[in-house]
């Protein structure tokens, strides 16, 4: 428990915040006590915990008062208008005190209410929430203050204030205990003399303790650092838990740290301009690259970020850059209307002048005879190396941003601000146009075999398209400008540079491979590595990135593509050899292990929750949001249809016998059935919809899961044995162990827990950052696997070590299953497919965690600045 709860903020009372905590804790304590009162600061207090706002939220609901600290800057933040606005929820006013800090807060006495609520440094909540004048502390004169602690006697008189209804004491009685205190600790410092040996012990042993707890809190403080800032810069994150861990080694951030590392990319700083950087290239051997910028200048490095040489001569931004096939030229284009070729030593060896324009792209041609320009004049000039042009290429109707030759450079590729891209023949006046882009396209290339292009635009896409200018593939999913495109030398991968802020990795069809994120402003362009190995990204915040991602993350063994919306259930039939697969497009389908649709069921009227094989696996079982259940054969064949329910049903399964069916429906019920359709029980008590139901394994009871936030347990009588509360939401989804005697429960706050069948809660399973859709136990009831609505699938052991993680769907995933053998495991998401995963024996620790210690000790990933060092505290 928590005496009082300090809400402020950060930027506005980073000092006084900590001040006012130690005063709080210390005012009127006996000599012997560390502290008199317990005071919760979400920095000094927070715990190692994934969900930063549920840590929060248990931390209030522990804390008897809530400290406001009122200034501008709180009444304008989103997490203390969340603190404040729990605590006027769930807490009485009369416990919510105020200290004025900065701004005003004036009364009406009149009105009964605030003025100037627009002004004042109250968070909106509070405008209206009292129809009194609330209690309030002025520090505003004393936050200006040298000296915040209790021997500054005004800061003492504040604090006093503050104290005294903490401690439930009058003031002037609390002054006279605080005098007491400091009477007390004076004889006991002058009685010190006569055991100076046994007080010297001591302090070695308060030391001790005081440095461990100091550890404590400040890896605690570094995990939850990297926890805010992990979904923007993954490198400074996993920096930031290697501090922590230096700190004190904690297993559950050892393990958050392995999952940071395993689902993202890292850079380390490869270069560094005075102002943005407008463009990249790698050389040809993938050992050095070159950078252009806004400060007119291109520079040459090496991969380790060394500066070799400088390219002086532009007049204007330098927009564009590119190696010679043999690599022992460099092309620039610039913003002064000019190209310069150069060779390795910074000597200019020709000018290109002709544009009327800023030149914004440039290109060799595959022979290397030949260059090509874009410009701001809405043309393309094609030249020889003595600068001569050979052909001007010209129909756009706004600016060229961005050129490229085919790679046999019969071909070229012209992208414009006109919203289209055209592919133009050398040799001849014929062009292909491709439309579609809704905004500028400022970036073209071809695939390396020359069948495909890949465009870039303002409209927040890329698209890939066939050489007759028809859109095969539409990539969404950064939320600003696609400024940069590039195809790996293998074809088989797509790199995007968006002003967003991140760069991004894709499969031809549109799937995210990778997410890169660290840099601080605008991703202006991007290049593959020759070999595909390694990434370079130049940013409007002036830095290069060198990317490194280890390949960690389980690639899909199988898809099966076929539902036209998002799939809700899967299944393996008892041998493994098929799946069954539910979805929302009011089908159910029938593959073979290899991809091939056997079968498919039609008839229900609206989408399909569930799906399950009977023990023969002669007859399949399908619920649907038409309010009915469908028992099929497996040509798709219907046997029977149960009607009974008046709302949705959720969740349908077989006894073990086979002889019956379970049903869970959104009219709060759960039905038992015979396979004649006749109702055998109902199951009456959930305060909500039913959203999943198991039968246990000896078939005697059955399980049931409700968005009323329980699980139940029950006899076939219809009586409720056990309820399992202590989800914070909807429970989503519930299993039975093999054996029947652990149940697992998935919510959407986040967590799967595992229960005893009395009640007794187990084991958490925390780690998904959207909700658990589905759970299931593998057959040997050694794992567990998750599914959420963050995309993910966890493999766990029992004691909720993550062993395994699989990452590939594009959306939410809404159902689970282990094979038989336990050798694979099946998913089916919001994404329109399913997907077959092999599962590994290796446990979560060993070969990551070692390869986590190495990225740590190696220079693949950019080490903590000594600006960042100050900041987080990090000696």
């Amino acid at each position: 428990m928590y005496k009082a709860f300090i809400s402020y903020s950060h930027s506005a009372d980073n000092k006084l915040a900590p001040a006012l905590q130690h005063a709080l804790e210390n005012f009127a304590k006996p000599w012997y006590k560390l502290r008199y009162l317990n005071i919760f600061r979400d920095e000094g207090s927070l715990s190692a915990n994934p969900h930063l706002w549920s840590n929060i939220q248990e931390a209030l609901q522990k804390s008897e008062y809530l400290i406001y600290m009122a200034s501008s800057a709180s009444a304008a933040s989103m997490w203390v208008n969340k603190e404040v606005e729990y605590w006027v929820q769930n807490k009485s006013l009369d416990t919510l005190f105020i200290v004025l800090t900065e701004g005003s807060i004036e009364w009406d006495q009149t009105n009964k209410t605030f003025k100037d609520k627009d002004q004042n440094s109250l968070p909106p909540i509070l405008d209206n929430s009292f129809t009194e004048e609330p209690f309030y502390i002025d520090m505003r004169q004393v936050k200006s203050g040298k000296d915040l602690s209790l021997h500054n006697p005004i800061f003492k008189k504040e604090v006093l204030k503050l104290a005294a209804p903490l401690h439930g004491k009058e003031p002037k009685d609390l002054a006279s205990e605080e005098v007491s205190a400091h009477q007390k600790m004076m004889r006991v410092k002058n009685s010190a003399i006569s055991i100076l040996s046994l007080l010297f012990i001591a302090s070695i042993v308060f030391a001790f303790v005081a440095k461990k707890e100091s550890n404590i809190a400040k890896a605690n403080h570094l995990t939850s650092e990297a926890k805010s800032i992990v979904g923007t810069n993954p490198t400074l994150a996993l920096r930031l838990l290697e501090a922590a861990l230096k700190k004190r080694y904690d297993v559950k951030i050892e393990q958050y740290a392995a999952l940071v590392y395993m689902e993202n990319s890292f850079y380390k700083k490869a270069g560094e301009h005075d102002k943005s950087i407008k463009c990249v290239a790698f050389s040809p051997d993938g050992k050095s690259f070159i950078t252009g910028s806004e400060d007119n200048l291109a520079y040459l490095w090496d991969l380790n970020g060394n500066k070799i040489k400088e390219f002086w001569g532009h007049q204007g931004i330098v927009n564009a850059v590119t190696f010679s096939k043999t690599g022992d030229s460099i092309l620039t284009g610039s913003g002064d209307g000019t190209a310069i070729l150069w060779n390795l030593n910074g000597d200019s060896l020709r000018t290109f002048h002709g544009h009327k324009g800023v030149i914004n792209s440039v290109a060799f041609s595959p022979d290397g005879k030949k260059i090509l320009t874009g410009s701001d004049d809405a043309v393309a000039i094609l030249w020889d190396l003595k600068s001569n042009i050979i052909r001007e290429f010209k129909g756009h109707k706004k600016f060229i941003f961005s050129v490229a030759f085919s790679p046999t450079g019969d071909s070229i590729l012209t992208g414009s601000y006109d919203n289209t891209a055209r592919m133009w023949v050398v040799n001849d006046k014929k062009f292909t146009e491709f439309k579609g882009h809704d905004g500028g396209v400022n970036s073209v290339a071809f695939s390396p075999d020359g069948k495909t292009i890949l465009t870039g635009s303002d409209d927040i896409t890329a698209r890939l398209w066939n050489l007759e200018g028809k859109p095969i593939q539409v990539f969404n999913g950064h939320s600003s400008y696609v400024s940069s495109v590039a195809f790996s030398p293998d074809g088989k991968t797509i790199l995007t540079g968006s002003n967003d802020g991140t760069a991004r990795l894709w499969t031809p069809d549109g799937k995210t491979i990778q997410k890169f994120m660290g840099h601080k402003s605008y991703v202006n362009a991007v290049a593959f590595s020759p070999n595909g190995e390694n990434i370079i990204t130049g940013s409007k915040d002036k830095t290069a990135y060198l990317w490194f991602w280890d390949h960690l993350m389980n690639n899909p063994i199988r898809e099966f593509k076929n539902h036209s919306q998002g799939l809700s259930s899967v299944s393996f039939s008892k041998n493994g050899d098929s799946i069954l697969t539910g979805s929302y497009d009011d089908t159910a389908r029938l593959w073979d292990k290899d991809g091939k649709i056997l079968q498919k069921f039609i008839g229900h009227n609206d989408g399909i929750n569930s799906v399950a094989f009977s023990k023969n696996g002669k007859t399949i079982l399908t619920s649907s949001y038409d309010s009915s259940s469908r028992l099929w054969d497996k040509a798709g064949k219907l046997i029977f249809e149960f009607k009974g329910h008046s709302n949705y049903v959720t969740s349908a399964v077989f006894s073990n016998t086979g002889d019956s069916i379970l049903t869970g429906s959104y009219d709060n019920t759960v039905l038992l059935w015979n396979l004649k359709g006749d109702t055998l029980q109902m199951f009456s008590g959930h305060n909500d919809d039913v959203t999943s139901v198991a039968f246990s394994p000896d078939g005697e009871t059955i399980l049931t899961g409700s968005f009323d936030s329980t699980a139940r347990l029950w006899n076939l009588k219809g009586d409720s044995i056990q309820v399992f509360k202590g989800h914070k939401d909807d429970v989503t989804s519930v299993a039975f162990s093999p054996t029947g005697d652990t149940i697992l429960t998935g919510s959407n706050d986040h967590k799967a827990f595992l229960w005893t069948r009395n009640g007794i809660k187990i084991q958490e399973f925390d780690g998904h950052t959207g909700a658990v859709f589905a759970v299931a136990y593998s057959f040997d009831g050694k794992t567990i696997l998750t599914g959420s609505g963050d995309g993910t699938i966890f493999l766990w052991d029992l004691k909720g070590n993550l062993i395994q993680q699989f990452k590939s769907h594009t959306g939410g995933v809404n159902a689970v299953a282990f094979s038989p053998d336990g050798k694979t495991i099946l998913s089916g998401s919001d994404d329109r497919t399913a997907l077959l995963w092999k599962t590994t024996t290796t446990n979560f620790n060993d070969s990551l965690l070692k390869k986590l210690k190495e990225i740590f000790s190696s220079n693949k990933i950019e080490p903590l600045s000594p600006d960042q060092k100050k900041k987080y505290g990090i000696k």
